[in-house]
């Protein structure tokens, strides 16, 4: 005859407290206090009649029995999590939640979700805008798109495509005031897309210039934005220069709004990247989006490929027009 289960919350505090071997810790994961794991654990240690953790000055061990004990429940927990996901998948149905920076939906995806509608209409989709990195455990999002390096605990990453910088301006400010080399950024107002600190190392206009081979150039003057999105709509308003990101900017370019007149561009180390909860089974749904999406990034990376090109590698202070 199979024994009741122990109460669910005192095995929550015993898994996470051997999980992280603290009490402290695992109060802050539970949201409770350090008192009540310790009480959940010594009802647990009661109930089974089993010591499960043994006590040292600021240290905390699993008994051999509460080690043993620990990773049976732990394998519990975790296809409890998977039941549960694939309940949340089922009632959910053909939804799909995609977490993305206010940025890379305007300029990227939101131009192209169109098709994915044309191609699964029975998908209802949202989308929700985020800076920092996404909680896959506490949101209801399926998955995220991101810049950086692709390098999260707990989830599973695949590259869409890479990016660049090079100054972009609008046409009638390239018609008062004409950029033919590197060095007449001097006399520009100069527009700088500081969101790219979030992703690491910041990189902006110094970076450009000095890769260009230019002196002579104030860096540092001219309007800053936190969006990429933003310093580019102000460049096709005409109020600079903007050091904009080129995947970015794809669209303007080809509809005009936007011109990169100088053919130097300076690679980003970061990349674009399509994230996913590790572990997690995901709805037909949201399967057929990640398959679309990455097709997209592909065919994107192949165009974005013949904008890319020209190199970076000029000769000392020049820079060549692109006409």
């Amino acid at each position: 005859m199979a024994h009741p289960l122990p109460p669910l919350n005192s095995l929550r505090a015993f898994e996470a407290a051997g999980r992280l071997l603290s009490f402290t810790k695992a109060a802050r994961e539970l949201s409770v206090t350090t008192a009540a794991v310790s009480h959940q654990i010594k009802g647990l240690e009661k109930y089974l009649g089993v010591q499960l953790f043994r006590r040292a000055p600021r240290r905390l061990f699993l008994t051999d029995a509460g080690a043993a004990a620990w990773r049976e429940i732990h394998e519990g927990f975790a296809h409890l999590r998977l039941g549960a996901e694939a309940l949340r998948n089922h009632r959910r149905g053909g939804n799909v939640v995609i977490n993305v920076s206010p940025a890379f939906a305007t300029r990227w995806l939101l131009p192209r979700l169109p098709g994915f509608a044309a191609a699964h209409p029975a998908v209802s989709m949202r989308i929700a805008t985020g800076l920092g990195p996404v909680d896959f455990d506490n949101s209801d999002a399926d998955l995220a798109i991101r810049f950086g390096s692709g390098v999260h605990d707990g989830v599973e990453s695949r590259e869409l495509f890479g990016d660049c910088l090079t100054p972009l301006l609008s046409p009638a400010a390239m018609r008062a005031l004409p950029l033919r080399r590197a060095a007449d950024l001097r006399h520009a107002p100069l527009i700088h897309d500081d969101s790219l600190r979030r992703a690491g190392r910041m990189v902006g206009w110094s970076d450009w210039l000095r890769q260009a081979g230019v002196s002579g150039v104030d860096a540092g003057h001219g309007i800053r934005f936190d969006d990429g999105h933003l310093a580019l709509q102000a460049a096709a308003a005409g109020a600079g220069v903007a050091l904009g990101r080129l995947a970015y900017a794809a669209d303007d370019l080809a509809k005009g709004r936007l011109v990169a007149p100088l053919l130097i561009r300076l690679p980003l180390e970061p990349r674009y990247y399509l994230l996913t909860p590790g572990g997690r089974t995901v709805s037909p749904s949201v399967a057929a989006f990640i398959d679309w999406v990455c097709s997209e990034a592909q065919t994107f990376g192949q165009k974005f490929a013949r904008l890319t090109r020209g190199g970076v590698a000029l000769r000392q202070g020049e820079g060549r027009v692109n006409r």
